[in-house]
């Protein structure tokens, strides 16, 4: 008999905001976090927008951290360190009595992006840039000694990484695990690098806010973001005998590959179809009672188009009355962030009864059919609800929570 997996704890730090529930005050108002790049010269680069944090709110995070681990650390380090603590925050620092039984999975695209050129090593390079050092300096800050892993399927890393964690907990090997993902890679090289793939959208004559549009019929490419998201999951029984708060049951998660393309989806959206219906077998649950879907909407025409696909193929009529909306179109793409801030939406949207909106959708296309929440939140009741994350690879993930009454 597995275990079941209350959430009891979320943590956010996105372009919106330093914490989960600004950032979510912030996409419920549907307000952008997108626009010009810090310290941007428009003489010679192609990329000029993304979901950026700027200097200031860094040195923030960073200062949270004691004087070693700064030094010894990088951006996605704060970004996740900062997340990580929310989360265990609210779900009243568990660690405290059990950190034996605590462990941490970090799902991660990039770690620290080097430029191409022009930069000096030193006794603290490695560290700095290996993936998993999230997890590791979580695990050293906080005093967790459970399983400590760091997983990357590119965009669908932070997903994966939650997923991974659920099963620890199913399973009885630990009473708690923090789990999320994480991505600070707004770089030139890396998003000139994105640009040559053709997915970003780079157009220099349409306003920042305006340039994330998921499921519309102008969309053009995505918009590179950065942020953390992390989820505290523990065993069900344990949550409740402790008294914790629970946000949301997570109820099961699924994963495929297309074994198709390196970059493209597969055609029909057949490998996301797939992660959907194992997240739902697993979950045991109905299709018909998932209300709403945290999207992997990224905005190029494809991913869009096939998502959209996907999700017809496995709920079918049901389609027509769920609510599917994009974070993306206000934070950008978060990369290995962005399953685990979309997971971490999912939950809020569950526990606050508001669904937060795909904002810049102006123009329908016939591609796309489903209601999307176009640029207004909507206060309902949800039971259940799903986030998508597809990544490049082929690489798909679904992830299933409930209302903690609903069922």
């Amino acid at each position: 008999m597995m275990k079941r997996i209350a959430v009891t704890g979320v943590g956010l730090v996105t372009p919106l905001g330093l914490d989960a529930q600004t950032t979510f005050e912030g996409l419920a108002a549907g307000r952008s976090g997108l626009s010009f790049v810090e310290n941007y010269d428009p003489s010679g680069e192609k990329v000029a927008v993304a979901g950026e944090l700027k200097s200031a709110e860094v040195e923030k995070l960073a200062a949270q951290l004691p004087q070693e681990a700064r030094d010894r650390s990088s951006r996605f380090v704060y970004f996740a360190v900062a997340a990580a603590r929310e989360a265990l925050r609210q779900a009243g620092n568990p660690q405290a009595e059990d950190g034996d039984r605590i462990g941490v999975v970090t799902g991660v695209g990039y770690g620290k992006p080097w430029p191409s050129e022009g930069y000096k090593v030193g006794p603290t390079t490695v560290i700095q840039a290996m993936p998993n050092a999230a997890a590791a300096w979580i695990s050293i800050l906080e005093g967790v000694r459970g399983p400590n892993l760091a997983c990357s399927t590119a965009c669908a890393s932070g997903s994966h990484a939650i997923g991974i964690a659920s099963d620890q907990i199913r399973m009885g090997r630990v009473t708690g695990m923090l789990a999320g993902g994480v991505d600070t890679v707004i770089t030139r090289d890396v998003m000139r690098s994105f640009a040559w793939l053709r997915a970003l959208n780079t157009a220099r004559d349409e306003e920042p806010t305006r340039m994330s549009r998921p499921f519309d019929r102008t969309r053009r490419g995505f918009v590179m973001g950065e942020g953390a998201g992390f989820l505290y999951l523990e065993d069900y029984d344990h949550a409740l005998a402790r008294g914790a708060h629970i946000l949301a049951e997570m109820r099961g998660w699924g994963a495929s590959a297309d074994a198709h393309h390196v970059v493209a989806v597969a055609p029909g959206g057949e490998g996301m179809a797939q992660a959907i219906r194992r997240a739902i077998e697993d979950a045991s649950l109905p299709p018909e009672t998932i209300d709403y879907i945290a999207a992997h909407g990224t905005g190029t025409p494809m991913n869009d188009k096939e998502e959209t696909l996907a999700i017809r193929k496995v709920f079918q009529n049901h389609a027509d009355r769920m609510l599917v909306s994009s974070q993306k179109s206000m934070l950008g793409h978060a990369m290995g962030g962005a399953g685990a801030i979309s997971a971490a939406v999912a939950v809020m949207t569950l526990a606050r009864e508001v669904v937060t909106p795909t904002i810049n959708l102006r123009t329908p296309d016939p591609e796309c059919d489903l209601d999307y929440v176009p640029n207004e939140a909507r206060r309902t009741p949800v039971r259940a609800a799903i986030a998508n994350s597809f990544g490049f690879g082929g690489h798909n993930s679904t992830l299933v929570f409930s209302h903690p009454e609903a069922f």
